[in-house]
């Protein structure tokens, strides 16, 4: 198994799991809690010497890959179409905020600061801290990506939605979405893969989930 399907298995599971995350919170009003931080970490990860390391290991994206093999497997029966579309829309805004500069800069620099102010031990042992880790994101993802014309919709139960702790983790998992789809492009993933690549990301994923990274 070649590095760079490794990666590009690990950058998919990575949005999965954030969007995974988006949808507990959007219809259940919460989420698995181990899956968000670990998709959070990304977040602080800005240099990497691969996708494994950006999320401290396959093993804490395994919720990622388990959606991706469901549905990417013709002979998975659990396909979720709006689970697919918010995969299709969030890396078509990637490609918009890599073309947007200002919007592109406003959030690099966003990201630097946080990892700057935040480390994955402290968050994770202090819950005030978590908590205004999962605001900054928050707040980044709505002073830069929110920004943009084509803004991701998300659909969910209203007396869910209309929570502003809810909201505030929305965007902060969107926000992982965007990181997980920028990991997709850096490791040479293109839509073209889904349609002449399946079988090469459904062996990376499968070979994955039997046999984990962990850092």
């Amino acid at each position: 198994m070649n590095q760079s399907s490794i990666d590009q298995a690990i950058a998919l599971a990575g949005l999965a799991q954030s969007i995974r995350v988006v949808q507990n919170i959007a219809w259940k009003g919460q989420t698995n809690e181990t899956d968000f931080k670990s998709v959070l970490a990304s977040i602080l990860t800005i240099d990497a010497e691969s996708a494994a390391a950006v999320y401290g290991g396959s093993f804490e994206v395994s919720t990622g890959l388990r959606i991706i093999k469901q549905q990417l497997d013709i002979s998975s029966q659990k396909k979720d179409p709006e689970f697919i579309n918010l995969a299709i829309n969030l890396l078509t805004l990637q490609k918009q905020v890599v073309a947007h500069v200002p919007t592109m800069d406003r959030l690099m620099r966003g990201i630097k600061e946080i990892s700057c102010n935040y480390s994955d031990g402290e968050i994770y042992q202090n819950e005030d801290l978590y908590t205004a880790f999962v605001n900054d994101c928050s707040a980044l993802y709505s002073r830069s990506i929110s920004k943009l014309p084509n803004r991701i919709q998300v659909k969910g139960e209203p007396k869910f939605l209309e929570k502003e702790r809810n909201q505030r983790m929305v965007r902060a998992a969107l926000l992982c979405a965007i990181r997980s789809a920028f990991l997709w492009r850096q490791s040479n993933g293109s839509r073209w893969h889904f349609l002449f690549k399946k079988k090469t990301i459904l062996d990376s994923v499968n070979y994955l989930i039997n046999n984990p990274i962990r850092n």
